[in-house]
């Protein structure tokens, strides 16, 4: 069996050329876009079990509530992820506090509700944008992990 260099060259230059334009693409993708107003307040927040989790023991949930600031201060942190990277990125946890954020009035009211899980994953669904997911990573999550346990040291023993 003969080689060919020359041959062997070409592919190797192709599959370079590919990864290359890969890498490119991937490098051009922006990721999604998520900014909290200035003007943003928490409405209708509530925390417990999120309805159609298999989790029945509420008792188990009891830790992970968020006042409406904490909500806010999570929403602000949090990092868009595109919905390709859900599946690798994302866990879920069935005790959640969900909410409404609001922001504006009248006619330039808007209203994006959220889903925060346990797990600091959270699911926004934006009647403009649809559905979109954040996660908190890195000083996002040491904020918000501080401010849970700051509840775990309160429930009663």
């Amino acid at each position: 069996m003969r080689r060919n260099p020359q041959g062997m060259k070409l592919r190797r230059w192709t599959g370079m050329a590919v990864l290359a334009g890969l890498a490119a693409t991937l490098a051009q993708a922006e990721p999604p876009r998520w900014t909290v107003p200035a003007n943003a307040r928490i409405e209708h927040l509530t925390a417990g079990i999120e309805d159609g989790s298999h989790s029945t023991d509420k008792e188990h949930c009891g830790y992970f509530k968020l006042s409406a600031e904490e909500a806010l201060t999570y929403l602000r942190s949090a990092t868009p992820i595109p919905e390709e990277e859900v599946h690798d990125r994302v866990e879920w946890a069935g005790c959640v506090v969900q909410g409404t954020l609001v922001s504006g009035k009248g006619k330039q009211r808007k209203e994006v509700t959220f889903v925060i899980s346990a797990t600091l994953a959270a699911r926004l669904h934006d009647p403009v944008n649809g559905l979109r997911y954040l996660v908190c990573e890195g000083a996002c999550a040491a904020k918000m992990n501080a401010i849970i346990e700051k509840y775990i040291r309160q429930e009663p023993k």
